[in-house]
């Protein structure tokens, strides 16, 4: 991390700043900092103005919501950000200004009472890591040890509803997070709407983490920490405390082949295959919700898993199998029953085209490296609005668009060598096989 990220994220996280809730004001102040996050990334390519981007990010971690995530997935889904900017911008998925103390307090209080005194008294004073929905502290509980506490920023809701109350002002942050996906703006806003409040219910992420915690158990690599039940609500989550290295730490310490195939793999088994073994996609691999430690890769925050019924998880699987044999009436038949509308030749050319490109790591035979830029033509062909609303992409797909985005990226950073459409055969078919 260089050094301005550096400066820049101790100094978000040595302030506190009370969350804006109105409407008017998060139209105007979300709209024109990620206006000026797109004039000064998106636009500026290899080149960055550090002071304009720090102020800006310094800006999204202060307004929370919609322009935080924005820049989160900024930071690590673009191969051709510059490294300054994405120092920068990578600060956004753990640091920025706290809520108040005060406003800990009351959520705190809210959620147990006379019993909210305790986890106050067994909490560090300020927290080690600021997201965009919470932030989150170590604590030391008797009957419990070592925990982290992530307390639910006060009125993120209303935030969060203050940034979709316009359909022309949620729009280009909705769009920007489904990276392009969206064949409509409504369906677009629709679809982050539904899924970025969800993610304010910690009972709901806390549910996420038991499954996958109780899924991966006995597994030798990941680990899920545990939920502590008594003292989690839908605003606070408590869990046991697993610290890991960051990806940047990681990194630079050179790691091997092996240790890069290891940690590759883990975060491909937890993402693709937690979607065919639980119907649950862990849909934000951002590197801040991830760590490393003694050859195994902890998983944090469950709170973006988005749920698919069988049916669908059992045709995405049907469909990836039809286009590593060259089947074009399965990939038609599996495409069909995922959502697809492929019934004209046109609506089938596409289908292919959008397939193959979306799951190209998955067709190459053999071990393989994520190339660093293999989303841009991905991001190209979503951009296609024209051929997406010809296409019919169903809007349950968005979300798993965003995943493979962000996997590929973090597995190209990895350098992880392995034969990816194998991983997803096998996951696929062991899974839905002891479903059935």
């Amino acid at each position: 991390m260089s050094d301005d990220s550096t400066r820049l994220g101790h100094a978000l996280l040595g302030r506190e700043a009370t969350l804006s809730t109105s409407r008017v004001g998060r139209f105007f102040s979300s709209g024109r900092a990620a206006l000026g996050l797109a004039t000064t990334v998106l636009r500026g390519g290899r080149s960055v103005n550090v002071e304009r981007l720090s102020a800006l990010t310094s800006r999204l971690g202060e307004l929370k919501g919609l322009g935080m995530k924005l820049g989160q997935i900024l930071s690590y889904v673009d191969p051709n950000l510059a490294p300054e900017a994405r120092a920068l911008l990578s600060v956004l998925q753990t640091k920025a200004p706290a809520s108040p103390a005060e406003a800990v307090a009351r959520t705190l209080d809210a959620a147990f009472g006379d019993r909210a005194a305790i986890l106050r008294a067994a909490m560090e004073p300020a927290p080690f890591a600021v997201a965009s929905i919470g932030q989150v502290y170590r604590a030391t509980l008797p009957e419990a040890g070592d925990v982290a506490v992530k307390v639910r920023h006060e009125g993120i809701v209303t935030a969060f509803e203050a940034d979709f109350a316009s359909v022309r002002g949620g729009v280009g942050l909705a769009d920007t997070m489904l990276l392009g996906a969206a064949a409509s703006a409504r369906e677009a806003v629709d679809e982050v709407r539904e899924v970025m409040l969800a993610e304010c219910d910690f009972a709901r992420e806390a549910d996420h983490q038991r499954a996958f915690g109780t899924w991966l158990a006995s597994d030798p690599t990941l680990i899920i920490p545990s939920v502590i039940d008594g003292w989690s609500t839908a605003t606070v989550l408590t869990t046991r405390w697993e610290p890991g290295d960051s990806l940047d730490t990681f990194l630079e310490r050179h790691p091997t082949q092996t240790e890069r195939d290891r940690a590759g793999e883990a975060l491909f088994r937890a993402s693709v295959g937690g979607l065919y073994a639980l119907g649950r996609l862990h849909a934000d691999p951002h590197p801040g919700n991830f760590a490393f430690r003694a050859g195994r890769v902890v998983l944090y925050d469950f709170g973006c898993v988005r749920v698919f019924p069988a049916p669908i998880t059992r045709a995405l699987a049907d469909l990836v199998a039809a286009l590593r044999r060259g089947d074009g009436a399965g990939l038609e038949d599996a495409a069909r029953r995922f959502g697809f509308n492929a019934r004209t030749k046109e609506q089938r050319e596409l289908l292919e085209r959008f397939t193959r490109t979306f799951f190209q790591p998955m067709l190459v035979r053999g071990p393989s490296v994520m190339p660093p830029d293999g989303p841009v033509d991905l991001q190209r062909l979503v951009a296609d609005k024209l051929a997406l609303a010809k296409l019919g992409l169903p809007r349950h797909a968005m979300f798993l668009l965003r995943l493979r985005f962000g996997l590929y990226a973090v597995l190209a950073r990895l350098g992880s060598k392995l034969d990816w459409g194998e991983l997803e055969m096998r996951y696929s078919s062991s899974s839905l096989s002891s479903s059935t």
